[in-house]
């Protein structure tokens, strides 16, 4: 094992970025999925208040990310993004309190401000600091942190949740603390050195603005294409196909399992070939997980969906380092603000509009069908990037 101060600061502003992503948005967003089942059943949350409690944490992503500018006004980056990771775990911690609809839905929403803070500057300290051909590796390490915490979450989760509702978030509240440690660990010494010393992004993106462009509206379809699984995925398997909270639970640490490995691949495929193929490719994969299991119920097409959807953290680690790529040597922080608040934007309306449309009709078709659309859309969109040397 390599020892820790060998690492070369890169590898650790990754790292940093993991844990971080791990806690905001592989627990902080990604293991409330599995537990909608057991709260509706429970009457904790009605069916209804369990997708608005999951599109308001949508809502506070695209909160956080109009905040940055005003934060970096006010204290470096290295300081927030320690902030924004204590924050997320003190949301996680009173996740625990049994205050009903109102009180987890500030917490939930808090938590996807803090999560939001920690993609911006996060990420964009990565891409900044990663040598030449690491781009793609170095993001991708970053989002292993998001399949880190839906798998940890997904595996404990179905037996702390057979203990009671407070044990299952009690549980993911005491992955975050551990992750807390290592986190504060990354974000400090010579990875904090390195991430204050990122020059400040350019004024306006000048001939990268028709990419840019692209991407930030690729990324808002994205986020609209991942509320379906985001959101109702373990619910379909258990109310609409019958399946036992053990086998739906099952198929979410599957999940979980391939957004690690889904986006390590991506990440060296992006490398290795390219970033605007590789985005064409895991653009219409997603399309496919998304509409395949509502058509076709069958146990392999869901293992299948569970893969393709699960991979997903691989897609944004490939757009994060082709933002890089089109804006050249220079920060892509502000281009990669404007990504965030596209997701941010796409979620809370997205995230609004599909629970409304699901409460409406009761169709997990129509649900996972929009979902479907929207990455296809982001795969014709990122078809026609002009790409940069």
């Amino acid at each position: 094992m390599i020892p820790p101060s060998t690492l070369p600061p890169w590898l650790r502003v990754a790292i940093g970025a993991q844990c971080g992503l791990l806690i905001g948005m592989g627990l902080g967003r990604f293991s409330y999925t599995p537990m909608v089942p057991a709260l509706i059943e429970s009457g904790s949350l009605s069916e209804a208040q369990a997708g608005y409690v999951g599109a308001i944490n949508l809502g506070g992503y695209l909160l956080g990310g109009l905040a940055v500018p005003w934060l970096l006004r006010r204290a470096d980056r290295v300081v927030w993004l320690r902030a924004a990771i204590c924050l997320s775990v003190l949301c996680l911690l009173a996740s625990i309190v049994p205050g009903g609809f109102l009180w987890l839905a500030f917490w939930r929403g808090l938590i996807g401000i803090a999560v939001a803070v920690i993609m911006i500057l996060g990420i964009s300290s990565v891409t900044a600091t990663a040598p030449t051909g690491r781009t793609g590796i170095a993001t991708a390490t970053a989002y292993t942190g998001v399949g880190a915490g839906i798998l940890l979450a997904a595996a404990g989760l179905p037996w702390l949740l057979a203990l009671g509702e407070i044990w299952a978030w009690t549980g993911t509240a005491a992955i975050g603390m551990a992750a807390l440690v290592v986190a504060l660990w990354a974000w400090s010494g010579p990875a904090a050195e390195v991430a204050r010393a990122i020059p400040p992004p350019p004024a306006t993106l000048g001939s990268a603005r028709g990419d840019g462009l692209r991407l930030v509206l690729a990324q808002g379809l994205f986020a609209v294409g991942l509320v379906p699984h985001s959101i109702y995925w373990v619910d379909y398997l258990v109310r609409a196909l019958g399946w036992s909270t053990g086998a739906a639970g099952a198929q979410w640490v599957l999940f979980g399992a391939a957004a690690i490995a889904g986006t390590l691949v991506w990440g060296r495929i992006g490398d290795r070939i390219g970033f605007r193929p590789s985005l064409i490719a895991v653009y219409l994969s997603l399309a496919l997980g998304a509409v395949l299991p509502v058509l076709v119920t069958a146990a392999p097409a869901i293992l299948l969906s569970s893969l393709l959807v699960g991979a997903q953290p691989g897609l944004t680690a490939i757009i994060a380092s082709q933002a890089q790529r089109v804006m050249g040597p220079g920060s892509m922080l502000g281009l990669w603000r404007w990504m965030v608040l596209s997701v941010g934007a796409a979620q809370l309306v997205g995230g609004y509009a599909l629970v409304a449309l699901f409460n409406a009709t009761g169709s997990y078709l129509a649900v996972f069908g929009a979902g479907g659309l929207a990455f296809a859309a982001g795969a014709v969109l990122v078809a026609g990037l002009k790409g940069r040397a």
